[in-house]
């Protein structure tokens, strides 16, 4: 049965992208400006509305791993990087600040930025941060406002809670005289109470309050959970009095943005078309060490195309079409909410699918863009 929420979204894609197309118009991301790199495949937690459990990988991308595929990212033209994992925590990494390094000390790399629950850090590695000059971006979920919404919704003891609460206190004292370019966010997923999280009379929101004095510090509460593929049941969430967003239930029509912009190395070499999520490995375009990365991403890959071509026939796998992540190359209100991104039409896109490395080099300007 449908939710109003599920009527709503449908309603508004399906607005959006008959728009488009009546308009013969299509935007998608520069496919060589950002690319996502799975440092951890392994997390601390596991939260009630998270596929971790059942579909997370517990692998580390070894240092060596990181290294040769950076050089081969840097001389693609990528220019940005976000570590963020699928299922992981990017602390759980113990060569995470050498990963780092490595990223800080290339040159045509200008940034890059991470998803992380902030409790596996320590002081030490939090003012380890705000000596990186690249770090475009930081964002930060917390999955409960007191203890008890932490562990209903983490399952996991109050002691994370607990230091969690900790580096949010050190993290206020270092934003004093740091704060990364790109800004602090802060994500809130966890019970429904009736009351927004930001009036939860706690600590952590206390804490949270002050740190949104900061400038460039940003708060969004979560009104949408994903199934997950189906993996993720009504039941496994009921407890937190939230409903999950069945994507089958949504218009779909014109390949995902995510094919374009959010293209995925996983920990293991693995590189997937979306960073999203992959539960039936439907998403899975090549391997390193089997093909280099510049032929992975390339129009001349057949499963790569394949992907996109069937999607711009409106034709989705199962995997993505249950997904409510769904953004269509059709559907402008992305690009008109924020003018700085980087967008441009389908055709465009795949010529810089086609086109060489040292072309690429030539054709990246320079700048901020808006990651």
């Amino acid at each position: 049965m449908l939710t109003l929420h599920e009527v709503r979204r449908s309603l508004g894609n399906w607005l959006a992208i008959t728009r488009g197309r009546l308009r013969g118009r299509t935007y998608a991301p520069h496919p060589r400006r950002a690319i996502y790199m799975e440092t951890s495949g392994r997390c601390n937690l596991a939260c009630r509305f998270c596929a971790y459990d059942r579909a997370g990988s517990e692998q580390l991308m070894k240092l060596d791993l990181f290294r040769s595929t950076l050089g081969q990212v840097v001389d693609m033209g990528f220019d940005f990087v976000y570590l963020t994992p699928s299922l992981g925590e990017v602390f759980a990494d113990p060569t995470l600040f050498a990963k780092l390094d490595l990223l800080e000390s290339e040159p045509q790399i200008r940034g890059y930025g991470f998803f992380s629950n902030f409790i596996l850090a320590d002081e030490e590695d939090i003012h380890h941060l705000t000596r990186l000059s690249k770090l475009h971006s930081l964002s930060i979920s917390l999955y409960g406002f007191d203890e008890d919404s932490f562990v209903l919704t983490t399952r996991k003891p109050a002691k994370q809670f607990h230091r969690l609460l900790r580096n949010l206190q050190t993290l206020l004292d270092v934003t004093a005289r740091w704060n990364p370019a790109g800004g602090l966010h802060f994500n809130a997923r966890t019970i429904r109470t009736g009351r927004p999280f930001l009036q939860q009379p706690t600590p952590l929101v206390e804490t949270l309050q002050r740190l949104l004095l900061r400038q460039g510090t940003h708060f969004d509460e979560s009104e949408e959970y994903d199934n997950w593929g189906g993996v993720i049941k009504n039941a496994d969430v009921a407890p937190l009095g939230i409903a999950l967003t069945d994507g089958r239930h949504l218009y779909m029509r014109g390949a995902c943005t995510k094919l374009f912009g959010e293209v995925q190395i996983k920990a293991d070499g693995t590189v997937h078309a979306c960073a999203c999520r992959d539960t039936d490995g439907s998403l899975r375009i090549g391997q390193l060490g089997s093909s280099p990365l510049d032929r992975i991403l390339s129009w001349d890959n057949p499963v790569y195309r394949g992907l996109i071509e069937e999607q711009m026939r409106g034709r989705f796998g199962a995997n993505c079409r249950s997904c409510s992540s769904y953004r269509s190359v059709f559907d402008d209100r992305a690009s008109r909410l924020d003018p700085k991104l980087d967008v441009m039409s389908v055709d465009k896109a795949i010529t810089h699918l086609t086109t060489g490395p040292e072309r690429q080099g030539q054709d990246r300007p320079g700048g901020d863009r808006g990651h």
